[in-house]
């Protein structure tokens, strides 16, 4: 039976609620966590050891560092068994043994690269088969009962505990101890129902929330100056090929929450271990009555095998080396199971009728109502009870001996954790609220999602969405970045909208990297105005009942967070990606023939692959130390992107928020751009080789004063922040601020061109652009500075560039939430349509501040240009070679509070008489890129494209949704 005194409770509402309230300031409560012991050998030091005492470089048993490279990049490239002996077969391959046989002595062909490969070292944690015989109910023709033989592979799970918490790579990311962390000057953007605070905690992974600090105490009773290592597992059964659809595996992951989530989240870092291949087949020896059942009971035997070394490692603990090279005894618990709705049932021992976590009633599951969470030691007493009373009135299923039952300190059903995919994406979303408001309006929906105006990063769904038979995660999410715009007026009931404003708020704050109490207050009022409008749907015949297991589980969102941290780091999306690496690739590389057993081999060499490499790379940063000498290769000139025109594919990467070195190389307009008259341009672009420019005219003496006037200002604008380095980026630093905008990024040169004021006006179409520009220069000349002439500002050649860039700084402080901006002022040009960013520039510095929109305009960039000198001179900076400059068409000014019931905010665009009004301002002045939704009312206008939406549409909704960092802004 188990000892209730080493469960750790889930949190009681009382605690959840005094969890929400502001904290006082208090001194943290000191404990003893993490205890150093002697200091060990790393496994990386230990192999570079052994290598050091027989005397042979790092990279054997490889011949050379190049035969080693050769052999790293045949495995990981995923060619077949068969390509690879073609590979090594090639006259390529047999010159280069000839040029330099001492170099590549070893790999003779496949079956010596892969005894190579077996050679090498890596982690400690080894396979081993578990042989599991069935006895069933049915008998055979003799009589007698029927038995199975069932094979899993499976590894300890304490060794890969060992591994990780061990593993070099990771010493920058590992934490021994739980922290408790709060905001001491930072007043995050949720308090406008709190009050202002000056001291939150903040929740963002396992060592600053509370699941670990309930452990380190229990276990600390006992075992003072312990290390947890919360385990997270994480199983799911998947099918290998479409085409061969009874060849599935069941996968069981493994990570630890003491590796920062960041690192986690990435497949590529290998933070997460497959721990093994559960047994997955039908059970012919039972009559078919009886097979789901016995099925649950193999999984839940096959898992007690697997996890059985945690049982005395989690009550003892374990002397581990760990990743900074000292001793610590370590206690592996399971903390978190992540997994799907029917996954987590089967977990739990409950059927899918009912929560996994919770004992609310069925017929309740629809209301916001708090219940509680099931108790282990009450629920194992139920399940071994031979009467099925209480089995059935708890809706659990009858599984006597879970795996979960002897682990210590786990709580199975605190450990189920959000499962954003499954139940936010796919589930809530997808599922219930888009099938809800699209019925009986399937056409009229698809016509808003055609016509939504590009935007970088978003997906126009230019059919509309009810032809889209196969659905991925991230085409929710491209929904979810507009829905709340295009469905207003779809239906009479503003109880509509207000529903589906009330989950897509749920749905962002549950992406939060990072809560406090304000943020989780937030969540939980999102979640009561879903469920106070949620009848409407009842109302119109859309739906009979909310009795949904995916929402009901968003009311155990918050106590989640409290116990685990974020959502993000224990997200089902993680595995997902995983199944192609470890099962799907793995499979693709047998013969289909026993092909577990082929599987586990295959990841056995990629693993250690992986492992040698990391080891590698800490001797080449063990010998730079030793040496004092700094790794150069970012500044090596292959670095450089040349993409000629490529930088416009909206999900590349802008620019490195660290070196800013990415850059953009300009591009001359192709000859498919017939719109612009030749005869009005002036280019003084240098035109690349294999760029063919449509027109080619000497350059002014204006055009060559503009050349020097930038490369003397460039030449000496070190002393105001300039890169000093690449001769293709500026950087402009911004003045004190109060304001969040950041330092932007531009070409150097023109990378549209040089344009006489006339072309601008005639060939791009900015018809206001001298009137707009001789006001901005009164504003702006020096004291005692007469008006130019619209007429003589015309005759003036301005460089052209179609976009600029910057980082822009996370609104709560947090590094993890900085936002990548592009700002775009493009013609059509080689093929690609026009680009004209909407943005968010500073209309008001004296009242504008870092969250919301008071002091901000919307406007259309339809140019961004810079000075020649001779106007430049005339402006109090004229030194400073960042003064670009942006020529924007205006929308109206925000009103006091947004539209309802839709909570956006409603702009219009600004007239004067019959012309737009237009402003130039510095690009300095331009806070972000903005994303804007027509207001369509009951239907859109058909004669609306999403290219041209912009232009036609006179009424436009801000966007909130289109980015986090957006709804961050404006919320």
């Amino acid at each position: 039976m188990l000892n209730t005194t080493e469960i750790p409770r889930a949190p009681t509402q009382s605690e959840i609620q005094s969890a929400l309230a502001p904290s006082p300031p208090s001194e943290p409560q000191p404990l003893e966590a993490g205890h150093k012991y002697e200091r060990r050998e790393t496994p990386f030091e230990a192999a570079k050891a052994e290598r050091d005492s027989v005397g042979v470089p790092p990279y054997a048993p490889f011949s050379s560092e190049d035969e080693w490279e050769l052999a790293e990049f045949l495995v990981e490239s995923g060619l077949s068994q068969n390509d690879i002996s073609k590979f090594l077969k090639t006259k390529l391959y047999a010159r280069c043994r000839a040029t330099a046989p001492q170099d590549y002595a070893t790999v003779r062909g496949r079956k010596s690269l892969l005894r190579t490969l077996d050679k090498l070292p890596g982690p400690r944690a080894s396979w081993k088969v578990l042989e599991i015989t069935v006895t069933g109910n049915r008998r055979d023709s003799r009589g007698r009962l029927m038995r199975q033989v069932l094979h899993g592979w499976v590894r300890n799970p304490v060794e890969v505990v060992a591994d990780l918490i061990g593993n070099p790579e990771f010493k920058d990311n590992m934490h021994y101890a739980p922290v408790e962390e709060y905001t001491e000057d930072i007043l995050t953007e949720f308090q406008k129902s709190t009050g202002p605070t000056e001291r939150e905690r903040i929740l963002s992974d396992f060592m600053n929330t509370d699941w670990w600090l309930r452990v380190q105490r229990l276990v600390a009773e006992r075992w003072p100056g312990a290390t947890i290592a919360p385990v997270i597992l994480c199983s799911d059964k998947t099918q290998l090929s479409v085409l061969s659809g009874d060849k599935l595996v069941w996968p069981v992951y493994l990570t630890i929450g003491n590796i920062d989530k960041d690192i986690r989240r990435k497949p590529s870092c290998r933070a997460v271990v497959l721990l093994g291949y559960l047994p997955v087949t039908k059970l012919h020896c039972f009559h078919e009555a009886d097979r789901p059942m016995q099925g649950y009971r193999l999984f839940h035997f096959a898992m007690r095998q697997m996890l059985m070394p945690l049982v005395d490692a989690g009550k003892t603990g374990v002397m581990m080396t760990c990743a900074d090279g000292y001793m610590r005894h370590v206690f592996p618990i399971l903390a978190a199971y992540i997994a799907d709705f029917p996954e987590q049932c089967l977990v739990c021992c409950t059927k899918e009728n009912r929560c996994p976590t919770c004992l609310i009633e069925r017929e309740r599951r629809g209301e916001l109502v708090n219940s509680c969470y099931r108790d282990p030691e009450a629920t194992l007493a139920a399940l071994r009870d031979p009467e099925p009373e209480q089995r059935s009135q708890e809706g659990l299923r009858d599984v006597p001996e879970p795996f979960w039952a002897d682990l210590p300190y786990a709580n199975i059903f605190n450990c189920i954790v959000p499962d954003l995919l499954h139940q936010l994406h796919k589930g809530v979303f997808m599922s219930h609220l888009v099938q809800w408001i699209a019925k009986g309006h399937e056409d009229e929906l698809d016509a808003r999602f055609a016509r939504v105006p590009p935007y970088p990063g978003l997906r126009v769904f230019s059919q509309g969405i009810t032809g889209i038979s196969q659905w991925t995660g991230n085409e929710f999410r491209q929904m979810e970045r507009i829905f709340v715009g295009i469905i207003d007026g779809l239906h009479a009931d503003s109880r509509v909208v207000a529903a589906a404003r009330a989950m897509l708020d749920f749905i962002y704050l549950a992406h939060y990297p990072s809560h406090t109490p304000s943020t989780l207050q937030q969540m939980r009022d999102a979640l009561e105005r879903f469920h106070a409008n949620k009848d409407v749907f009842r109302d119109l015949n859309l739906r009979e009942h909310f009795n949904i297991p995916k929402l009901h589980w968003l009311i155990h969102y918050i106590s989640s967070i409290i116990d685990f941290g974020s959502c993000d780091g224990l997200s089902t999306e993680v595995p997902e990606r995983l199944h192609i690496d470890f099962a799907k690739s793995a499979y693709r590389a047998s013969n289909r023939k026993d092909y577990v057993k082929q599987m586990v081999t295959w990841l056995t060499r990629r693993e250690k692959v992986h492992w040698f490499r990391m080891f590698l790379r800490w001797c080449k940063e063990t010998r730079q130390d030793a040496a004092g000498v700094g790794d150069d290769d970012n500044n090596d000139d292959d670095n450089d992107n040349d993409n000629d025109g490529d930088d416009d594919e909206e999900d590349s990467k802008v620019a490195d928020s660290e070196s800013h070195s990415t850059r953009w190389d300009y591009v001359v307009l192709g000859a498919d751009a017939h719109s612009l008259d030749s005869s009005l341009v002036d280019h003084d672009v240098e035109a690349d080789e294999t760029i063919s420019p449509f027109w080619h005219l000497q350059s002014s003496e204006e055009d060559a004063q503009i050349s020097t006037y930038a490369t003397e200002t460039l030449e000496g604008s070190a002393d105001i922040g300039g890169t000093g380095g690449r001769d293709d980026w500026a950087e402009l630093t911004q003045p004190e601020s109060d304001m969040l905008i950041g330092p932007y990024q531009i070409s150097r040169k023109p990378s549209l061109g040089t344009f006489s004021g006339d072309a601008i006006v005639h060939a791009l179409g900015v018809v206001d652009f001298a009137p707009a520009l001789a006001a901005f220069l009164a504003h702006d000349s020096l004291p005692g500075q007469s008006r130019l002439s619209e007429h003589s500002l015309l005759q003036h050649s301005y460089p052209v560039f179609k976009q600029f860039s910057r980082v822009l700084p996370s609104l709560r402080g947090y590094a993890s939430e900085a936002f990548v901006d592009r700002v775009f002022a493009r013609p059509a040009i080689s093929g690609h349509p026009p680009r004209y960013s909407t943005v968010l520039y500073v209309e008001k510095p004296e009242i504008a501040e870092t969250i919301g929109v008071r002091g901000y305009r919307v406007g259309h960039v339809r140019l961004i240009f810079s000075l020649p000198p001779a106007l430049q001179r005339l402006r109090p900076h004229a030194a400073n070679p960042f003064s670009h400059l942006a020529y924007l068409e205006l929308y109206t000014p925000f009103a006091a509070k947004p539209a309802q019931p839709s909570g956006l905010y409603k702009v219009a665009k600004s007239y004067r008489g019959m012309k737009r009004r237009a402003v130039v301002v510095p690009v300095d002045r331009i806070f972000r890129s903005c994303h804007l939704l027509p207001v369509c009312d009951r239907a859109i206008d058909r004669s609306w494209s999403s290219e041209t939406v912009l232009d036609e549409c006179d009424i436009m909704y801000l966007n909130t949704f289109s980015d986090h960092h957006m709804y961050l802004f404006v919320e």
